[in-house]
């Protein structure tokens, strides 16, 4: 979310500057239209887009809002050349499939080319920011308006297509906000297969007008933007989460019909989907995290089979709600970003090139960091305020020893050193060679102190070598 200080292009989806990246706050209610006794169109303007647009929200059968019941919530995302109206107007039968489940359905817009992301615009940032519209706006707006769990036990996601890239890149980008989700002929590894992918999902943005390079960057010189937002590469963050993933291969003799060479269209796009989602099951199982895998054969890319996929999802979902399954710990946590926030952890890195970074281990005895250049890591809330803890750093370099007091919230603020900075950001490569990027790995440990130790006089933010410790 960069500042920006021109447009690009002009009309439906055009381009526009921001100041600041927008907040919760931003987001304005500006119509309300009741469909029924269960559907709800609401249409919202923000910063973050350059047009009003709607979200479809399904309450559940006998909704109350004067009641006491808490719901949990679906979040359902529409694929390419599509709406928020697809999943119950445009083929998709989301209120019956949903109907007599205590559950909030949320379908919200993501443009006709609906790549689930705040759009590069080849380095100008700016609108349109659905990342920032979806993730830091309106699920907020949901959980203050709507008698939601409201955190993350009661929170699930799920889409088709590109929405299945959407449901499993915000899932991965943030761990700490679902508990579920579920692609349906999901785009699901965007280096799937080289080249072409990058090639195709540009041509995508053309449905909004925008230019090759809108959505993350041209591959050839932003291939690590493109993988900070893709599943495949940050799959190890989905950890402890209820995932599935469901896909036709697009060959004809579907239980619904379609595919095959009557069907180029649907034929195609299933097939590629089929080989971008086995390149993401491969992967999930090669790290071990446990998913449902249902490679249903013969089928293609219509709403016949998304239909089912839901239907034969959504009881999983509601098994996983009732179980109010917690937070994975220790976690671990991977991001191309310079700043972020996870599971009450925040991480601000010092480093001139965009690369990945990896947060492990995470618990409230220590962590590992590594990149590149040096960080600050602010805990969570999970100390006693005012109280004296024993920091280890374990550096390439030898090992560092501090005393730091928790604040009055219960966090530390821990100054991590990795090593010198990479000159060039990651992937990148103009020349056709990617040269190394370095990747140093940073151990932190803190133990609980009942006093200050004999070799130091002031237990404030104080070092010194461990080796000096008697």
């Amino acid at each position: 979310m960069g500042v920006v200080t021109c447009a690009l292009i002009a009309g439906p989806g055009h381009v526009r500057a921001l100041a600041q990246p927008p907040s919760a706050a931003d987001l304005t209610l500006v119509k309300e239209n009741r469909l029924s006794a269960r559907a709800v169109d609401y249409t919202f303007t923000t910063p973050a887009l350059a047009s009003p647009t709607t979200v479809r929200v399904l309450l559940p059968t006998g909704y109350d809002p004067s009641a006491t019941t808490r719901y949990p919530v679906l979040y359902l995302l529409h694929g390419g050349a599509a709406n928020y109206t697809s999943w119950t107007n445009q083929g998709g039968i989301a209120d019956r499939l949903t109907e007599g489940l205590p559950l909030i359905v949320v379908m919200p817009d993501a443009g006709r080319s609906a790549w689930y992301t705040d759009w590069y615009n080849n380095g100008l940032g700016g609108t349109p920011m659905w990342e920032t519209y979806h993730i830091d706006q309106l699920i907020p707006w949901i959980d203050a308006h709507l008698p939601t769990v409201g955190a993350r036990e009661g929170r699930a996601i799920a889409g088709l297509s590109s929405g299945g890239f959407g449901t499993m890149s915000y899932a991965s980008r943030h761990p700490d906000l679902f508990v579920a989700a579920a692609a349906f002929s999901g785009a699901l590894d965007t280096n799937t297969p080289p080249v072409l992918a990058g090639k195709v999902i540009d041509a995508f943005a053309l449905q909004d007008l925008g230019p090759p390079g809108a959505l993350f960057g041209l591959r050839e010189t932003e291939e690590v933007r493109w993988r900070g937002h893709n599943p495949w590469d940050l799959a190890g963050n989905l950890r402890g989460m209820a995932l599935v993933v469901r896909t036709g291969n697009g060959n004809s003799g579907g239980r619904f019909g379609g595919g095959g060479p009557t069907d180029p269209g649907g034929s195609f796009l299933e097939s590629s989907v089929h080989d971008e989602s086995v390149s993401f099951h491969n992967r999930l199982v090669a790290l071990g995290i446990d998913h449902v895998w249902d490679d249903y054969g013969p089928g293609t890319h219509n709403f016949a089979y998304w239909n089912d996929s839901l239907a034969r999802t959504l009881p999983l979902l509601m098994d996983v709600f009732a179980e109010r399954r917690p937070a994975p710990t220790p976690f671990s946590f991977t991001a191309i970003e310079q700043h972020y926030d996870i599971y009450g952890w925040s991480v601000d890195l010092d480093r001139p090139v965009v690369e990945f970074s990896s947060l492990d281990d995470v618990s409230s005895v220590g962590f590992r960091l590594s990149g590149s250049g040096s960080a600050t890591v602010a805990t969570a809330p999970v100390y006693d305020p005012g109280r004296t803890y024993d920091i280890t750093i374990r550096t390439e370099s030898g090992d560092v020893c501090r005393l730091q007091r928790a604040d009055e919230h219960g966090r530390l603020s821990i100054g991590v050193p990795l090593g010198k900075v990479n000159p060039t950001q990651q992937y990148f490569t103009p020349t056709g060679e990617s040269p190394a990027t370095r990747v140093f790995t940073t151990g932190v440990s803190i133990d609980r102190r009942h006093g200050p130790p004999p070799w130091l006089s002031t237990p404030e933010m104080a070092a010194t070598p461990c080796s000096a410790r008697n």
